[in-house]
């Protein structure tokens, strides 16, 4: 594929007059950080686009001149997205969303990365072209983009789809892509994905999780502090109380965030933690390791190391040191 350097804004991606086989990197820079994208038109209003963002913000309004339905996928991170009625949504690690942009219509008001960290991947759809491709190529009249659309997010509304081992199936295969079958493989997925999308219906789908602006910023605030302190040894109910912010909408948006609980999330932190001293602090046993990381006995730390790492501390040191 030819590719192409390019330095502006991302929400450019909306209005490419693509080509077949023709890539580009768009990075982007701000106050907040930096981001790349890398887009691959894969035919005439189609494409699949590589985000890696590392930064608070990349939010720019967009009225769209055409109709979109866009696909995300989440791997790494999260992405916070900002309604017209001041509620904020997460698309979190392992998470897939479908959503639907109508012409001279904006929908979101604002977005952020809470936790300045973002990879996945965006497919976008025009409509009108991307259908007229797909029946040109593969003569599908029943693959149908609008009433996919129409089905799953006709209002706008933003929806995440649950059956977790076909995203996987089809989005774990498209981050370890070859580089020399990218072309048709975009293709194959490109039609893999929409049949998956065309056989759901609402009862697939979900509503994400709305939280106030308020409970966003304190649970990131608590998610900040557990990555700094891992061996700091509060309950949930500590970290509630002394962030401000009720117990059940902390677990809520933890894991909206996060991608999981925030016990398994405090539990996976502590434990990388420990690995870390297990290579930088080889004076320290493994009992000295599990009593600072909060363990009552080195049995029960062994037990937790290896449920997180796939290896026993014994092993892991033997290995990495």
């Amino acid at each position: 594929m030819e590719s192409v350097l390019k330095r502006s804004s991302f929400h450019d991606i909306y209005f490419r007059d693509g080509k077949d086989n023709i890539s580009s990197v768009v990075r982007e820079e701000t106050e907040t950080g930096e981001g790349e994208m890398v887009c691959y038109d894969v035919a005439h209003g189609i494409q699949i686009t590589y985000n890696e963002l590392n930064m608070g913000s990349c939010y720019r309004p967009i009225i769209p001149e055409h109709d979109f339905l866009q696909i995300d996928h989440c791997l790494e991170g999260c992405y916070e997205c900002e309604s017209a009625d001041g509620t904020v949504t997460f698309l979190g690690e392992g998470d897939l969303s479908v959503g639907s942009l109508y012409e001279g219509k904006q929908t979101i008001i604002g977005s952020n990365i809470p936790l300045k960290k973002y990879k996945g991947i965006t497919v976008l759809f025009e409509i009108e072209k991307a259908q007229k491709a797909i029946s040109e190529n593969f003569g599908q009249e029943d693959i149908n983009v609008k009433k996919i659309r129409d089905t799953l997010c006709s209002n706008g509304t933003l929806l995440l789809v649950k059956s977790k081992r076909e995203i996987d199936h089809i989005f774990g295969e498209l981050y370890s892509v070859d580089k020399r079958i990218q072309s048709p493989y975009f293709w194959i997925k490109t039609i893999e994905l929409l049949l998956f999308l065309s056989l759901l219906d609402g009862t697939a789908m979900q509503k994400p999780q709305h939280f106030s602006e308020d409970i966003s910023k304190r649970t990131q605030k608590v998610y900040q502090y557990i990555i700094e302190n891992p061996f700091d040894i509060k309950t949930i109910a500590d970290l509630s109380e002394e962030f401000g912010i009720a117990e059940s909408s902390l677990k809520r948006c933890f894991k909206s965030i996060a991608g999981k609980s925030i016990g398994t999330f405090i539990k996976v932190k502590r434990i990388e933690a420990a690995a870390e001293m297990l290579i930088t602090e080889p004076h320290l046993n493994i009992g000295e390791i599990a009593y600072a990381a909060g363990y009552e006995n080195q049995s029960k730390f062994s037990a937790a190391f290896k449920s997180v790492m796939g290896i026993t501390p014994q092993a892991y040191r033997y290995k990495y040191a």
